[in-house]
């Protein structure tokens, strides 16, 4: 069957199982080419012979839409929900172009909020999602202290009403909730590799939580170092705990603590688990007089965003939240379908080391 052929019939039944209502605009050719991995005379071609045989109705100026006049199988609201800890943070700002980008080639529609990292109105926007019929939903679940209660109470009210979820950039453990996630482990690895590779061995690793995100980061860094046959020390490792993942408000506590260990270590290198801690370490080490990288070498996760807000050009990790956001919606509409693998569980983004000057080589 000719490749046209193909795509044309795809988009017949996609019209059947009602993707698209009457009075929604399709995808433009173009959209669709990239998509099939087309090309725009194919998609042309396929969309032509729809309208033809009276499945679609092209306007020039409104563009192509389903004929009202064909029976269709109409079923769902084609409407899905995402929540994320900060829609104006850049990161899930664009993990959200990701989502919504895809949904719109499947002919769905995105209600998106920011949950301001409080769990109760989390809960509240999941209800209400609920009552508007949504058929899938992507979150972040929280970690935070006493976080269960209210995470198993969304879980439920989901699970309850046949909604389809899936869970952004980690894992929730004791659970099969899919996932969408990045290379934790592996970029960990090859950040902490670039710094050995460097001459250091006396790196700190900062985190504030246990969550999946950062506990596979650690895995990564300790991987790093047992395959440079290197000596690894658990001394390195500056846990200290906050009671929200984002500790905006205990940041001068978390700062003043940081800054004290930091006294009663020796060390040439700071690995952070994130931007937020990365700010933190930035702060506690100008304090101490430490200068990056002359003193101390530095690397992070997330380190674009943390370059938007400072002045530094720090080495580090970036997460592919767009691709994520693409992936996590590709997974949940295929989960609504019934076409996904019943044994898949997640699905893993590769990230990509960003070079800054934040790193010095050093012989030890």
């Amino acid at each position: 069957m000719a490749k046209y052929s193909v795509i044309k019939e795809d988009i017949k039944q996609r019209l059947i199982r009602g993707e698209w209502t009457e009075n929604y605009r399709l995808p433009s050719s173009r959209e669709f080419a990239q998509y099939y991995e087309s090309s725009v005379n194919t998609i042309e071609k396929a969309i032509k012979e729809l309208a033809e045989e009276g499945w679609l109705i092209r306007d020039s100026r409104r563009g192509t839409f389903m004929n009202k006049g064909k029976e269709t199988l109409q079923s769902g609201t084609r409407l899905v929900a995402a929540f994320v800890f900060g829609i104006d943070n850049p990161i899930w700002a664009t993990a959200l172009r990701g989502v919504e980008d895809t949904l719109f080639l499947r002919g769905y529609q995105l209600l998106s909020s920011s949950d301001d990292r409080n769990l109760e109105k989390l809960e509240s926007l999941v209800r209400g999602a609920v009552e508007r019929k949504v058929e899938g939903v992507i979150l972040s679940p929280f970690m935070s202290e006493g976080h269960e209660e209210i995470n198993n109470r969304i879980f439920s009210l989901l699970q309850d009403y046949g909604i389809k979820y899936i869970s952004l950039d980690r894992v929730v453990y004791n659970t099969s909730i899919p996932y969408v996630t990045s290379d934790n482990i592996a970029g960990a690895y090859n950040l902490t590799k670039l710094l050995i590779e460097q001459g250091h061995r006396r790196i700190l690793f900062i985190k504030n939580s246990n969550i999946s995100t950062i506990n596979e980061r650690l895995m990564g860094f300790k991987q790093a170092f047992i395959d440079s046959e290197l000596a690894y020390s658990d001394e390195f490792e500056v846990f200290i705990s906050t009671k929200y993942e984002d500790f905006s408000d205990e940041f001068d506590d978390y700062c003043e603590i940081l800054e004290k260990k930091m006294k009663e270590m020796q060390f040439t290198a700071v690995f952070t688990a994130n931007d937020q801690i990365a700010e933190a370490a930035i702060r506690s080490l100008e304090n101490l007089n430490y200068r990056i990288p002359e003193d101390v070498s530095f690397v992070t996760y997330d380190a674009e965003n943390l370059n938007r807000r400072i002045k530094l050009n720090v080495t580090g990790v970036t997460q592919p939240f767009y691709e994520m956001g693409q992936c996590a919606a590709q997974l949940l509409l295929n989960m609504i379908a019934d076409n996904e693998d019943p044994l898949f569980y997640g699905q893993v983004c590769k990230s990509n080391i960003y070079i800054g000057e934040s790193v010095n080589s050093i012989s030890e």
